[in-house]
């Protein structure tokens, strides 16, 4: 069965090709009557059952080894420091022992993505577990414990960040270029908060700079392999899905307030105008991954907007579960054919034909 992780290969192996590729790929999808020819999102999570089955063995293994450490380490005492670090380090090294074979060798997806995100959590709560202890003897007053708070985040963030970058060097695994743009992120959240401009925060306006920064990264690599077949694609996938919230809620937070306050219809209007106007660059961009991450905003966001016409909480919930799901349901059965009604009207050829992928010609159209 043809399988496009197998034309990615075969593309960095130098056998054919990106373009070759990608026509070979719209081939193969018209021979099987397929509507997604060419589809950049096509990710393959899982080759067989036995990826989850594997995963599951592995957080359990993994666990084991955290409950051993902590039993070993953990006496009658009050935990310290060096207690938290003995306790999570035979975890975190176990996996990426585990990660050494399964991610490097075996170069299966989903233990990869579990691995990646355990090594990177033990690692953010040993930074944090170093840095609290010396932070709470430091304590004296409110100020201090204030900021005290504030340096643990970025310690704990920064923590995750290094272990995602390693992680992404050594095994060029793209969820963790995810995990590092999370954590980035949230180092620039609690440093703002913490000890600049909160309201730069809370106003959403960090948010939507970091979200663009992020999408503009990803469009970027997107831009390197317009045909989706390289390892840039996926690894712009994971930009953009964690680009999305970010902008929503950047967005909402400028217009509708961070927790939903809306000053009128005037400003309910000019944020379903800019959730059309994304949902538009999506389809442009061929990134279904920039809706399925904002769901959640997309939502609030929609429900917000019910809520100002008058409606009490269980009306405005079912109206905007049947809203959101009609829309995501209409734009994911049609994609086709609303990309191509989105490009003819956007800037194509030279850099363009880069930023937005042509949609390739109907299965049906091609003979």
């Amino acid at each position: 069965m043809f399988d496009r992780t197998d034309l990615a290969a075969a593309v960095q192996a130098g056998v054919i090709d990106a373009k070759a590729a990608g026509r070979l790929e719209s081939f193969f999808a018209s021979r099987r009557g397929a509507d997604s020819a060419g589809d950049p999102e096509s990710l393959r999570f899982l080759a067989n059952f036995n990826d989850i089955f594997i995963s599951i063995g592995l957080v359990l293994l993994v666990a084991g080894v955290l409950a051993f450490a902590g039993m070993m380490n953990i006496g009658d005492d009050i935990p310290s420091a060096a207690t938290a670090l003995a306790t999570l380090a035979p975890a975190a090294i176990a996996s990426w022992a585990l990660a050494e074979y399964f991610c490097a060798r075996r170069r299966l997806l989903l233990p990869s993505i579990v691995l990646c995100a355990m090594f990177c959590l033990f690692c953010g709560l040993a930074g944090a577990a170093i840095f609290g202890e010396q932070a709470a003897q430091d304590v004296e007053s409110f100020t201090r414990a204030f900021n005290a708070a504030g340096n643990l985040g970025l310690v704990g963030a920064g923590s995750v960040a290094a272990a995602a970058l390693v992680f992404f060097v050594r095994f060029r695994l793209p969820f963790a270029l995810f995990v590092l743009a999370l954590a980035l992120a949230a180092m620039a959240y609690t440093g703002v908060a913490f000890f600049g401009d909160t309201g730069l925060v809370m106003g959403g306006a960090l948010s939507l700079l970091i979200g663009i920064a992020t999408l503009v990264i990803g469009i970027w690599l997107d831009m390197g392999d317009p045909q989706r077949i390289a390892r840039r694609s996926d690894h712009a996938f994971w930009l953009h899905l964690a680009a999305a919230p970010q902008i929503i809620l950047g967005v909402r937070g400028m217009t509708l307030g961070f927790f939903g306050e809306h000053d009128g219809p005037g400003t309910a209007s000019i944020l379903l105008f800019i959730l059309i106007f994304f949902a538009i660059a999506s389809l442009a961009l061929n990134r279904r991954a920039l809706i399925v991450s904002s769901l959640l905003t997309y939502g609030l966001a929609l429900g917000a907007l019910i809520e100002g016409m008058g409606m009490n909480m269980v009306n405005t919930t079912i109206f905007t579960l049947i809203l959101l799901g009609s829309a995501v349901v209409l734009i994911g059965g049609g994609w086709s054919t609303a990309r191509r009604g989105v490009l003819s009207v956007v800037p194509s050829g030279g850099i363009w034909e880069r930023i937005f992928p042509p949609e390739p010609a109907h299965p049906a159209k091609l003979a």
